[in-house]
């Protein structure tokens, strides 16, 4: 008897057109049966093909016959109700062996079709091709004369078939035309060479035909390409506007997998606890002791990357905090975990002011801060480059929300001719046009320029409100800054410098900056107000 690694119950639940089938896959062929016999009722089943032919390299390093997991059930169940699958997951759960199988079935039992196994770089590839000849190899003899099939060709970049059926293993598919489509690992791919990732949604995946099966998955290894399209698939899957061309989205948890367990007990701290209390309430269901275990051995040995590499949620597997950030692991132990990340946070009971870093041939960013008992609420943003003051005057307008002041960086009353008012001379600082701007648009609203302040105490300030912080979700751009701000890299010293580095998330780490040091106590305590308790909506599958 095979040792399946699905309940019936998970069986039925995936494959409800396919039900009775659990029993099928669990039946060797009998010694004798006849030939029409074992073409009806086994061979015609791919499912159980999958699940009896082929021999594959276990986690112990022996060959051993391929049983698919319940995670690869769930994704090849979805394979069959969409053609393009986006898989988010945790380590070590079998997904890029079960799609190379499934790709080497195909390829030997159907002819004329061209499939692509795209490979993170040429030792990858090399590895993916020496797969693909192991199940050549360890597949019975018995089942190649049956299917009449032999190969005709083996090099370094593909594997060919009798049938007229090709596995191709590169690293791009721009010019061909594939009927099958795996790439796996994205996100290190695009995370090493973003130019490639872009080059795989122009040139790849236009490549596979409409309709044919496409699946591309990953670790979420932070913000990049990958994630981008995993927020799309979302969206579209939310929205019910799913095409042929969306990618249906998957996640994995870790917490769904068996093999995530840990036998010798482990004792668990504060942050731990809240961690599992946490993760409890919201995935409606409890961890066993052997999870927990396993929780706190892999972050024991990970640190910060555990997050990314066994998420127990979307939202999670898209926190992990790399070495050199400012505020990412505290951002994810303080407001993350503790559900400070909210929908619909905006409260229009409590003042709100609009903190800005300021940019004309940079980036510029407005955050729209709140403030309630102590705590600091960021509940919009808006950001965007090449224009004056009055462009984001015009858009906090054009928000509806209720502005007491506009709070400008301290090189505000600077004297900058970009900023003179179109058909004059006079150079004006953005300190004046924004007030006489305000005022020109009848608004009640305050503006004040908060004192310069070294850096590094502004650095300090914000790790100092982190723990008080609450962040809308819809705040992307200002969440990416939080996890990716980071230090300066010494490549010759391999180490971290003192000082930030400058790139597209310096400007939103600079409005929080603002923020942290320009509260003022009147705006922080709120008293002549009080806040009506929202209903906050649950969060959705976005990368936050």
């Amino acid at each position: 008897m095979i040792n399946l690694r699905i309940t019936e119950q998970q069986f039925d639940e995936l494959y409800p057109n396919l039900q009775g089938l659990y029993e099928h896959l669990d039946q060797p062929i009998p010694h004798g049966t006849p030939a029409s016999v074992v073409e009806r009722r086994y061979f015609s089943s791919k499912l159980w093909r999958l699940n009896n032919l082929y021999t594959v390299i276990g986690k112990d390093g022996k060959p051993v016959i391929f049983r698919m997991n319940y995670a690869q059930h769930r994704v090849y169940a979805a394979s069959r109700q969409h053609p393009r699958i986006i898989i988010l997951k945790s380590r070590q759960q079998g997904i890029s062996t079960m799609w190379l199988v499934s790709f080497f079935d195909d390829a030997t039992w159907c002819p004329h079709l061209t499939l692509g196994l795209m490979a993170q770089g040429t030792d990858e590839a090399s590895t993916l091709l020496d797969r693909v000849k192991f199940l050549w190899e360890r597949l019975n003899p018995d089942i190649k004369a049956f299917l009449g099939v032999r190969l005709t060709k083996d090099n370094t970049k593909e594997v060919a078939f009798s049938n007229n059926s090709t596995i191709f293993i590169r690293v791009s598919f721009r010019s061909a035309t594939l009927q099958r489509l795996h790439i796996s690992e994205f996100g290190k791919i695009a995370n090493s060479n973003p130019q490639r990732a872009k080059e795989t949604k122009t040139g790849t995946l236009q490549a596979l035909a409409v309709g044919n099966t496409g699946v591309i998955e990953s670790t979420a290894e932070g913000n990049n390409e990958f994630r981008t399209m995993w927020n799309a698939s979302i969206l579209a899957h939310e929205s019910g506007q799913m095409t042929a061309k969306d990618f249906y989205p998957i996640f994995l948890s870790w917490v769904d997998d068996p093999d995530c367990t840990q036998p010798v007990k482990q004792s668990e701290d504060g942050e731990a606890t809240r961690y599992f209390e946490d993760l409890e309430l919201k995935l409606d269901r409890p961890l066993t002791p052997e999870q927990r275990n396993f929780w706190i051995t892999q972050r024991r040995e990970l640190g910060g990357d555990l997050y990314q590499e066994y998420p127990a949620t979307p939202e999670e597997a898209f926190l992990a905090s790399r070495d050199g950030t400012y505020y990412s692991r505290l951002f994810n132990e303080s407001c993350v975990r503790r559900g400070h990340v909210k929908a619909d946070l905006y409260d229009p009971n409590l003042s709100t002011d609009i903190y800005f870093d300021l940019g004309v041939d940079d980036y510029a960013v407005e955050g729209y801060v709140q403030w309630y008992r102590g705590e600091y609420r960021i509940v919009r943003e808006y950001w965007n480059n090449g224009y004056g003051i009055e462009h984001y005057i015009d858009e906090a307008i054009a928000s509806g929300i209720e502005i007491r002041d506009v709070v400008l960086p301290h090189d505000a009353k600077q004297r900058t001719m970009a900023s003179s008012a179109p058909g004059t001379k006079k150079a004006r600082s953005t300190y004046d046009i924004a007030r006489e701007y305000i005022k020109q648009c009848k608004l009640p609203w305050g503006v004040r320029v908060l004192p310069k302040a070294p850096i590094a105490d502004g650095i300090a300030a914000v790790r100092r409100m982190v723990p008080k912080l609450w962040v809308d979700p819809s705040c992307t751009y200002i969440i990416d800054c939080i996890h990716n701000y980071s230090k300066e890299w010494d490549d010759k010293l391999q180490a971290w410098k003192k000082t930030p580095r400058h790139d597209e998330y310096s400007h939103g780490a600079d409005m929080l900056r603002q923020v942290a040091i320009g509260v003022r106590e009147s705006a922080q305590s709120n008293d002549s107000r009080m806040a009506i308790p929202k209903q906050h909506k649950p969060m959705t599958g976005f990368a936050i």
